[in-house]
């Protein structure tokens, strides 16, 4: 008896260290040897088709060359880009508030897709995923239409890409016009502002709406990149899992959202995501 459970038990590592073998061999993904058991129990989550819906924060497009804006080293920690990012500064400091956001936006331009948004987008084609942004960039959107295919995508904060009247409800989409020179709105003359969401403004009611509704309906909530510290952005993974979600983050840090994810994967997006794809991948071959 003892015998017949033992080659059960070793027959079973066997096929365990099989299934393993390729990744683990891939010299891509050595550098997350250490990150395989909880890569290969998320990847386990997530197949089947589940409803996904993806957390993501300023982590994901740090590897870009986009600063982090909070944790280690963010940006929020400097006083005067605190200053820049709330919406009573457009009143008292337009000038040098538009001057600053013209610099990011020009930055859109140097900026590209890295492993963990080509990645991530590949990971969507495996299930019914939606995605639910913090970053005001557009390179989900550019990694999307270099895949071929897009998910659905809510930016909370808004987009650097689109340009809106701070009196009315004109906007377009123009990374052309200059925002510090102050233009004026061609509808009813009021100023022109970047389409994003500032310190003390409410985040868009369509796409905070829609992400709490897939968070009431979620499988799985894939956590990346985000501090978990600004709400209600963070308030989307704590309402998955009140709602019966298996919480999977990937962050190089300790976060808010730590406590309550159900896997924890240490390392940087960029690096964890295509080990995560090429698993799943894996899997679904059978």
């Amino acid at each position: 008896m003892l015998k017949s459970i033992a080659r059960t038990v070793a027959r079973k590592v066997v096929d365990r260290a099989a299934d393993l073998l390729p990744t683990m061999l891939d010299p891509r993904l050595r550098s997350q040897r250490m990150n395989l058991p909880a890569i290969d129990r998320a990847a386990h989550v997530l197949l089947g088709n589940p409803r996904v819906l993806v957390c993501v924060g300023s982590g994901l497009s740090a590897e870009s060359g986009v600063p982090t804006f909070r944790g280690p080293g963010g940006i929020y920690s400097d006083e005067e880009i605190a200053h820049l990012t709330h919406v009573d500064t457009f009143e008292s400091d337009r000038e040098h508030m538009l001057t600053w956001y013209q610099e990011r936006r020009e930055q859109l331009h140097r900026i590209h897709p890295n492993p963990g948004h080509h990645a991530l987008i590949g990971l969507s084609q495996t299930g019914d995923y939606t995605i639910s942004t913090q970053n005001v960039d557009h390179l989900l959107e550019a990694a999307s239409d270099a895949a071929g295919f897009r998910p659905r995508i809510y930016h909370l904060h808004g987009s650097l890409l689109s340009v809106r009247c701070h009196a009315c409800d004109y906007q377009l989409e123009d990374l052309h016009l200059d925002l510090s020179k102050q233009p004026r709105c061609p509808e009813c003359a009021g100023p022109l502002r970047p389409g994003v969401v500032w310190f003390g403004e409410t985040l868009p009611e369509d796409a905070l709406e829609r992400s709490m509704e897939l968070a009431r309906n979620a499988q799985v909530c894939l956590i990346l990149g985000t501090s978990g510290l600004v709400y209600p952005a963070a308030a989307l993974p704590e309402t998955a899992r009140r709602h019966g979600a298996t919480l999977i983050e990937v962050n190089p840090h300790l976060s808010a959202l730590s406590d309550i994810s159900d896997i924890v994967i240490r390392g940087k997006t960029g690096e964890v995501l295509p080990v995560l794809l090429r698993r799943v991948q894996d899997l679904n071959r059978g």
